[in-house]
């Protein structure tokens, strides 16, 4: 295999710059994917609740969530779509009635049920809290697997998670599936592997008291480790298994490098494989200048394959990725189904659904992976309103995008490949070995 550096990305300066920025991505994507709401949320606009001065406790909830329960319905798209007005306006003058009696991490609890409720995946309560375990989950066919964590746990990586405090996964997720927002069983089943890693979805789900926590883990005999939380700005200086060369070698390619976009050329399958895992612009190397680079090196060679990774992408501005769907489609060699292949998955969502859409629409690639997180007629460019007195954001959909005529309820590939945990852990990925496989 030939690494290609991009042209080493402006030397040394734009390097230390790339991994600050590697590490903010990673946070980033921990911290929205628990909540439902990926990179674009935080960049939109938010409205406050205002804030009451000299107010108690009581005063403070009842006033945002009144608050709440008038704007959201003023602001969303179509906030009733799934949920009826008389349903959500029961549920809210419940929650009303139980601030005296109720703990504020209840409240939080029971104000995510509702607006969950709404069934929108961009619409949902940030409940993931300021406290992390440094630890990955990962679900492969029907078992949840340790696939990242701190050094310090480098033992159990690719053990299977029997227990979470005594929990079985199986009680784990009946749990907390009212705090999961969703459209589909794909992006629930990735919601329910990243609470795992937050404790506060843990402590509204009644599986933890206590921050301090017992992972049970398959082996002989079974191990249970008891693992404290991080606050988000301690996790930036822990080492990641994703972030050690040693421990790197041993993933698959596509879980060997954390950035926003990045290539691969591979010489003995004459394949070029391209990660795509954020629809934005990496300031020092825009994506224009990614895409140039990469098609440079597609004719130079003359790459008889192209791969285009959107499995673990987000979201973002799907205008990003224009300037790539065009040079694709000025190449007749590498348009077609056997040489074209996108790959999607449940971590694919919003606009990377967009432009998953796009390619499928105007190229003749040959969609693979998993069925998608989001939706193709989806709600989304997402905004915030800010509770300001108890200090909860609420995401919420202010537009709706219809890609397609037929309204599935996931994207779903061409060819699906099931992920095997045998696989991912001999440092082998499914999808690629099955592109691969048809040469």
């Amino acid at each position: 295999m030939e690494v290609n550096t991009a042209k080493q990305m402006k030397k040394k300066t734009v390097s230390k710059r790339r991994k600050i920025i590697r590490i903010i991505l990673l946070l980033l994507v921990l911290l929205f994917a628990a909540s439902g709401i990926y990179l674009q949320g935080k960049l939109k606009r938010t409205t406050k609740s205002p804030i009451l001065e000299n107010a108690d406790r009581n005063a403070k909830w009842t006033a945002d969530l009144k608050y709440l329960k008038e704007k959201l319905p003023q602001k969303h798209k179509n906030l009733f779509f799934h949920l009826t007005k008389e349903n959500f306006n029961k549920e809210m003058d419940l929650l009303l009635g139980k601030v005296e009696k109720y703990s504020d991490i209840e409240l939080k609890g029971e104000l995510a049920r509702v607006i969950n409720s709404v069934n929108d995946s961009h619409t949902s309560i940030d409940i993931s809290g300021n406290l992390m375990y440094p630890l990955g989950f990962f679900q492969f066919e029907d078992d949840i697997y340790l696939t990242n964590s701190s050094l310090e746990y480098k033992e159990l990586w690719g053990k299977k998670l029997l227990a979470v405090n005594g929990y079985s996964v199986k009680e784990l997720k009946k749990m907390l599936e009212p705090y999961v927002s969703k459209d589909n069983e794909a992006i629930s089943k990735n919601q329910f592997s990243n609470l795992l890693n937050f404790f506060e979805p843990l402590q509204i789900a009644g599986v933890a008291k206590e921050e301090e926590i017992t992972y049970t883990f398959e082996a002989s005999p079974e191990k249970a480790v008891k693992i404290k939380p991080f606050k988000r700005e301690e996790l930036k200086n822990i080492k990641l298994l994703n972030q050690e060369a040693e421990a790197l070698n041993k993933f698959p390619l596509p879980k060997q490098k954390q950035d926003m976009y990045w290539y691969e050329y591979i010489e003995d399958k004459k394949t070029m494989y391209v990660k795509y895992n954020s629809c934005s612009n990496i300031k020092e190397y825009p994506f224009s200048q990614f895409t140039k680079d990469v098609f440079e090196i597609v004719d130079s060679k003359k790459a008889e394959k192209l791969v285009v990774d959107f499995r673990d992408n987000g979201g973002g501005n799907s205008l990003v990725f224009r300037p790539f769907l065009k040079e694709i489609k000025k190449r007749e060699n590498l348009n077609k189904k056997e040489n074209l292949y996108v790959v999607v998955g449940r971590r694919t969502f919003s606009s990377a659904i967009l432009n998953a859409m796009d390619l499928r629409k105007g190229t003749n690639a040959t969609l693979i992976g998993e069925p998608t997180g989001g939706k193709p007629n989806h709600f989304g460019e997402v905004k915030i309103l800010q509770l300001s007195n108890v200090n909860i954001s609420t995401y919420y959909s202010s537009n709706y995008f219809k890609t397609t005529k037929e309204d599935t309820d996931s994207l779903y590939p061409d060819v699906e490949v099931p992920l095997k945990a045998s696989s991912f852990f001999s440092g082998k990925d499914d999808v690629l070995e099955y592109i691969f496989s048809k040469q």
